[in-house]
């Protein structure tokens, strides 16, 4: 769930591109990606809104590494909370919107056709390198 004290921020063209957080202090914004995942460090508030209207899509098409079953199962699979088992593996973005984001493999088994949906904010459910150990 997305926390109140989040601002969206939009395109010219009305699409959503990213969230700005106080982050606990006035004046500072932390640009937030679609994701809730942080694009840089605290900024002025309309230098953090430009750079996510600059940057803010673009930045989400890259790998990305979620903890995930081995296979992923067919269909969408709720990936909320990972179990045990699950390990780190690379992932693309497929979808993203303020309940939730999906993600597929980054390279897919033959005929492996899961999804996994991660809650957003994704805190340390999805990031951008995969964890020592």
């Amino acid at each position: 769930m997305i926390p109140p004290d989040w601002t969206p921020v939009h395109r010219a063209d009305g699409e959503q591109v990213g969230w700005l957080c106080a982050d606990g202090v006035p004046g500072p914004a932390l640009p937030l990606l679609l994701t809730g995942t942080p694009l840089t460090g605290p900024r002025p508030r309309d230098e953090a809104a430009a750079l996510l209207r600059q940057r803010g899509l673009a930045a989400l098409d890259r790998r990305w590494w979620a903890r995930l079953p081995e296979p992923l199962p067919a269909g969408t699979f709720a990936a909320g909370e990972p179990g045990e088992d699950w390990t780190w593996q690379p992932v693309l973005l497929v979808e993203s919107s303020p309940t939730g984001c999906t993600v597929r493999p980054e390279w897919p088994a033959p005929g492996q056709t899961g999804r996994a949906l991660l809650p957003v904010p994704v805190a340390g459910l999805l990031v951008e390198e995969p964890p020592e150990g």
